[in-house]
This record gives structure tokens, sequence and C-alpha cells, in this order.
């Protein structure tokens, strides 16, 4: 599940938002959008508190609009994404370093996959597997571990 609350976008880039001046950009909450539609394991995407009384020249309506459009454009990439399993589908690349791990690029999208100790698959960046390739632990293996 993905639940946003208009709340979190700063009120520049959504006017009838007026609790803080502070939060995400607009072009954040695309990003969020698109990476939600693009997971494979979510179910529900909700957009909420949304005022219109408050939207000073519909600003926040557009925003709202892009959000919805990055998920479905999150959406169609996923629709051509390989299923991890399909190994043909994904060169592997191997880190012997401080964590042995494997990463796997779709020769699809181009999109990339850390293995975890637990052996289940999380997406990742290039940056992430030159990181690893250096001797270093990526940021993102770290706190995947800190949630388990």
């Amino acid at each position: 599940m993905f639940s946003v609350d208009l709340c979190m976008i700063k009120h520049s880039d959504s006017p009838s938002n007026t609790l803080s001046p502070n939060g995400f950009s607009g072009e954040e909450a695309c990003a969020l959008s698109r990476y939600a539609g693009m997971s494979s394991q979510l179910s529900t995407y909700g957009l909420y508190g949304y005022n219109p009384a408050k939207d000073k020249d519909r600003i926040t309506a557009k925003q709202v609009a892009q959000m919805l459009w990055y998920f479905m454009d999150g959406r169609s990439v996923k629709a051509k994404e390989s299923m991890l399993h399909e190994r043909e589908a994904f060169p592997e690349f191997h880190v012997a370093s401080e964590i042995n791990t494997t990463f796997l690029k779709s020769k699809k999208t181009g999109r990339w996959w850390m293995q975890l100790p637990d052996k289940q698959f999380i997406p990742c960046a290039y940056s992430d597997y030159l990181i690893a390739s250096n001797n270093e632990i990526p940021e993102r293996w770290l706190r995947s571990q800190e949630r388990m």
C-alpha cells in the first residue's frame, strides 16, 4: 500500500497544503509515485488531503494529476519487466567484498536488483553496484538490514 497525504508536499508546490512551508518537492512526489507504480508488490495507491477550496490557481490539482500520471507510467514499466525468477532475462554480477552479494540487471528495462543475506532481491541503482564493487556497503543494503 502506498498512501500519500498531500500535506507531505511543500506549500509552494501544493498550495492547498497550508500546514507547512517544508516537505517534498513536486518533482520528488512524482518520483515517489513512479517508484510506487513500478513495485511488483503494491496493491493500493491513495492520494489524500486535497482541498479544492484552498487550491489557488488549481496548482495542487495539477500536482495530483502529475503524480497519478507518474504512477501510471511506473505501472507501464512494471508490465514490461521480467519476473526475477526468469534468470535468463537478468545478467548476474557477483561482488565479493565486505558484503558478498549478487546484483541483477534487467535486459528489458535496465533496472538493477541487489540480493540480501536472506536471498531476497530488492530494487537498487547502478551506483549501489559501483559502491559494493569498491568494497563499500551501499546505504540501501544497510537500510534494508535495519528493517529486518
